[in-house]
């Protein structure tokens, strides 16, 4: 039987694939559970909505990558006298920054908080795989 998956199933599929499963498994834990339907041409015209909603996403995100590619972000930090830094700027930071920019839903990429002045590129997750580049600027106060 032709199933439409309606949540992703352990060892079977993601949420909004087709899949062929046994008639049993789909009536004993796939239907009661709602984590399938059958496969029948409302199904269908559900996944190529589902389909046609993901694609809009991705192009809007891709445009959001290349958006990005001209903003720089900049931030404030005290130093000292000799030019040493005093905290630093953390992911939270510059994911706030994105948020006011309106990058929603953007998480920075750092394996650690910034700590020197000058101009740092980092990677920016969207989600769905699509990644980007930003820059950061660390100024003295």
């Amino acid at each position: 039987m032709r199933v439409l998956l309606l949540q992703d199933v352990r060892g079977l599929g993601r949420k909004m694939e087709i899949k062929n499963v046994s008639d049993g498994y789909a009536r004993n834990f796939l239907f009661p559970g709602k984590k399938a339907i059958p496969a029948d041409q409302k199904a269908l015209a559900i996944k190529e909505n589902f389909d046609k909603k993901e694609a809009e996403t991705f192009d809007s995100y891709k445009n959001r990558v290349d958006a990005l590619k001209i903003e720089v972000f900049e931030f404030f930090v005290k130093t000292g006298k000799k030019g040493e830094v005093f905290g630093s700027v953390g992911a939270g930071e510059i994911e706030k920054a994105l948020a006011e920019r309106g990058y929603e839903n953007a998480e920075a990429d750092l394996k650690h908080p910034l700590r020197s002045l000058g101009e740092h590129v980092i990677a920016v997750k969207f989600g769905r795989g699509i990644r980007g580049k930003a820059k950061v600027l660390l100024r003295s106060l």
